[in-house]
């Protein structure tokens, strides 16, 4: 919306509260301020500009009381339906807390009693007025800028809730830490002067209705060329298109005021003598001009060029130029383009159609951008012109040659007021995002904080982020207040990206504090953490607990924890011990328990493995109940880690994980990955001797191969009814239950053998194990030396009854050969013991059929055959007696 757009607010449904202080008691006195309200009250309920019925226009000059103000306020809001004002001038002054109060005549420092609070005012402008279009809110009082920390729109929310859009303005004589201006001898104070000046006067140029954009950019021009405070505004909701007053200029129904003196130029004279030039023909002018340089005369020469480019009618000039063109003097185009594009901005265009109409559309542009570079307020201007005709293209070419002149003579500033005066307000925005890739960081700084000043913060919060590097090196409150006002506008990505750009500047533990209490101040708790926590990044030991100090001095108990802890994961187990020890000797015991606890939980597998070695006893049992919390990937590294490095400290980790499972909880497998076969066999007897059956089945679903058959065998071990138990669970069908166990005891070390035998034995479907597994060792295919090792083993290990059932199963179903080299190895193997167990096996299997004797000898045992009497009768080898 834009004020030509604007409709004036009904007078009969407005309301107007101007409040003015000027005579305290202890402050100094403000005399201006009753002219202030006098010429105030005259224009509001002046039918010309908006005819406000005296009714509905109330004037208090020196209220009594705060309660006078607000009850007035007040009625005011609950009457207005379209639009209402509110209008303080007078002291404003601080509390403890920056809160904005508005002085009556009894208040001072010491006394804000006697003072309206601001937020009381703005409550009831936003609050009451609920049915109300427009609220205008003008404050000419010293530090009227905190007003705009508040606002005039309350929350979003609260905005969002109402019936209508409603549109909210706020104006301030100055910014948050100004004091406002009241000229001695001046009829009023400075704000409400240049602001009467506008609303009875009217502008040039301006709109039919002035809104409250346009007075503002105007009576920012006028305070700033005076040198006075720079006012301030903030609006919601199309507020800047309110319009309360008519323009009165041109109006017809009083004297026209002049207009404002235009800027002196300098423009360059035709040398004496030389006076008919500036009436000959182009080509006579340029003859002489040649004519002067053949005789030495260049500056008399471009002096007489000079004039002729500044005096000369426009289609002369153009003229001019065609000829120096054809000519190929384009040095001599380039210096008339130059002078010419001095001449006021209504000249100047009238020479760029004339070069159009010249077909000269290049030197058209030229002096275009010749004129961007000259003044700010001509170049305003010009563009100005340009907008009304719609020459967009050169427009842009003008903006963008005034931005860069601005910028090498450090006058953008100046530039963007006098092209928001001119009301090129979008225009500005376009130059701006055109442009700002192309300014230095401290440029486009200032150029943010003078958008900012004047409302434009949508367009001030883009450069703010553009510029971070030069925005973080500003004291952190202030970074933080612009972080916070940015996130409240909705440019939470871009608020975020700044407060992180002053988190990252920062490399010392003092600014550090800062930037977190900064963030803090505002309520921002994520981001003072998010500082806290890169501060615990790169921060030395020692500075970690001077920071930690810092904040427990400032009550910060909770804040120092997440800090130091954060401190802690992120750094090696040497740099962990130095801080714990550190905070121990600082007499922070229980804060030093707390942080041990809380690393073992958050820190990487890798530094808790490192830690755990470096800790006394009663830290690593802390350190290790803590881990044996984690998550199962976490615990699995832990336990990689500890066995290869801290075996006997794995154990430990182990006992303390099992005592919290069950058997059928899938921690188990994790943890058999880092154990040794040693802590394996302990954990796992320690499982059998508590589990049931479905439990032990679900572990040894979840167990590799080699495992799960350690854990069979222990079962086994425990006993008939723990293996019946299992074997039941395996499956529904017992002839497949069988056989899943089975496929788990077959394959067992040598070593299992005698107690997996004698265990199954025990068991109601032993024998059908024990035969399979004995098969399975003693298999056809298998080496004969292996299988005399194994039985060796067997008989070594007083295992003699399992030895003799592998045994017997080896020798069955085997040829004469085979067993004379099963032989031939125990005679290698020296195993007498074993050689008998054969001998005795062949008696037992080959007697009854009278072969015995026969087979011995065949297969090398002839010292256990019987020996023969000289009557013919056998005897029993002594080996057999043996």
């Amino acid at each position: 919306m834009t004020g030509a757009q604007a409709q004036l607010p009904d007078p009969r449904k407005s309301r107007a509260v101007l409040v003015g202080v000027s005579d305290y008691t202890t402050l100094e006195g403000l005399p201006g301020v009753e002219n202030n309200i006098a010429s105030l009250h005259e224009a509001m309920t002046d039918p010309e500009l908006w005819g406000l019925p005296a009714e509905n226009c109330v004037a208090l000059l020196n209220p009594a009381s705060p309660d006078e103000v607000l009850d007035v306020v007040h009625q005011a809001a609950s009457e207005a339906t379209d639009a209402l004002l509110f209008y303080y001038a007078g002291h404003g002054l601080l509390d403890n807390r920056f809160e904005l109060y508005l002085a009556l005549p009894g208040a001072d420092n010491d006394r804000l009693y006697r003072a309206v609070r601001y937020d009381d005012i703005r409550r009831e402008v936003v609050g009451t007025a609920l049915s109300c279009y427009g609220k205008v809110v003008l404050l000419d009082c010293c530090y009227s800028g905190r007003a705009l920390q508040g606002g005039m729109g309350g929350s979003v929310d609260d905005l969002a809730d109402q019936a209508r859009v409603d549109g909210t303005y706020l104006m301030t004589a100055t910014a948050e830490t100004r004091k406002a201006l009241a000229p001695p001898g001046e009829r009023y104070t400075a704000f409400t002067g240049a602001l009467v000046d506008k609303l009875t006067r009217g502008l040039p140029d301006g709109p039919a209705l002035l809104d409250m954009e346009t007075l503002f950019h105007h009576m920012k021009a006028d305070l700033q060329a005076r040198h006075f405070p720079v006012p301030q505004q903030r609006s919601r909701n199309d507020g800047r298109a309110i319009a309360l007053v008519r323009n009165r200029w041109g109006m017809g129904s009083r004297a026209p005021v002049e207009r404002p003196p235009i800027e002196t130029r300098v423009v360059p004279r035709m040398p004496p003598g030389f006076e008919t030039l500036l009436r000959c023909r182009p080509a006579d002018m340029y003859a002489e001009v040649q004519a002067l340089r053949a005789r030495q005369q260049d500056e008399l020469a471009q002096q007489v060029l000079a004039a002729c480019a500044a005096a000369r009618p426009d289609q002369e000039v153009a003229a001019i130029v065609g000829l120096l063109r054809r000519s190929g003097a384009f040095t001599d185009v380039s210096s008339v383009l130059t002078t010419a594009g001095s001449r006021s901005p209504d000249e100047v265009l009238r020479i760029v159609d004339a070069l159009h109409d010249s077909d000269l559309p290049g030197e058209a542009g030229i002096l275009i951008r010749e004129a961007g570079h000259g003044s700010v307020g001509d170049a305003a201007a010009l563009a100005h012109l340009l907008q009304e005709d719609g020459r967009t293209g050169e427009l842009v070419e003008l903006l963008d040659a005034a931005l860069d002149s601005a910028q090498a003579s450090s006058s953008l500033i100046d530039l963007v007021n006098a092209l928001w005066v001119a009301g090129l307000r979008e225009e500005v925005d376009s130059l701006i995002e055109r442009t700002v890739t192309k300014l230095p960081a401290s440029t486009v700084l200032a150029l943010a904080d003078e958008l900012r000043s004047v409302g434009r913060e949508e367009t001030a919060f883009g450069l703010y982020a553009a510029s971070a590097e030069a925005v973080v090196s500003r004291p952190p409150d202030v970074v933080a207040q612009l972080c916070h006002a940015m996130i409240e506008a909705g440019r939470v990505s871009e608020g975020d990206r700044l407060a992180q750009a002053a988190i990252d500047s920062t490399t010392e533990g003092r600014g550090f504090l800062e930037v977190a209490l900064a963030f803090w101040g505002i309520g921002q708790e994520d981001t003072a953490d998010r500082a806290l926590a890169r501060a615990a990044e790169v921060l030395p030991n020692a500075d970690v607990i001077t920071l930690v100090a810092e904040l427990r001095t400032r009550g910060l108990d909770d804040a120092a924890h997440r800090f130091c802890l954060r401190g802690m994961v992120s750094r090696s187990a040497q740099s962990i011990e130095e801080i714990i020890a550190a905070l121990r000797d600082e007499g922070w015991p229980v804060l030093a328990k707390e942080l041990l606890e809380g690393t073992a939980a958050q820190a990487s597998p890798g530094t808790v493995v490192d830690l755990l070695r470096l800790c006394s006893t009663g830290d690593r049992q802390r350190v290790l109940r803590v881990a044996s919390e984690r998550e199962q990937q976490d615990l699995a590294e832990l336990m990689k880690g500890l066995a290869l490095a801290h075996p006997a400290i794995a154990r430990e980790l182990a006992d303390r994980i099992m005592t919290k499972f069950t058997t059928g909880n899938a921690m188990v497998p994790v943890i058999f990955r880092g154990l040794d076969s040693q802590a394996k066999e302990q954990m796992l007897t320690s499982i059998v001797e508590t589990g049931d059956g479905a439990g032990l089945v679900a572990l040894l679903n979840g167990l590799s191969t080699a495992d799960a058959k350690l854990l069979v065998f222990l079962i086994v071990l425990a006993g008939p009814a723990k293996f019946s138990s299992v074997e039941r669970e395996l499956a529904d069908d017992p002839a497949g239950s069988r056989e899943l166990a089975l496929g788990l005891l077959l394959g067992q070390p040598v070593t299992r053998l005698a107690a997996l035998v004698k265990g199954l034995l025990a068991a109601p479907n032993g024998k059908y194990y024990v035969d399979a597994i004995l098969s399975e060792v003693a298999e056809p295919g298998r080496e004969l030396p292996v299988i005399v090792q194994e039985v060796a083993f067997l008989f070594d290990e007083a295992e003699g009854m399992v030895g003799r059932l592998l045994l017997h199963k080896a020798l069955s179903g085997r040829s004469a050969n085979d067993l004379a080299g099963f032989v031939q190895a125990l005679r290698i193997e020296d195993r007498p013991v074993v050689l008998a167990a054969v001998a005795a096996w062949v008696k037992e299997t080959y007697d009854k059929v009278g072969a015995t004797d026969g087979i011995l000898r065949q297969i090398g045992l002839q010292e256990y055959a019987s020996r023969r009497t000289l009557f013919g009768r056998r005897v029993k080898s002594e080996h057999f007696e043996a």
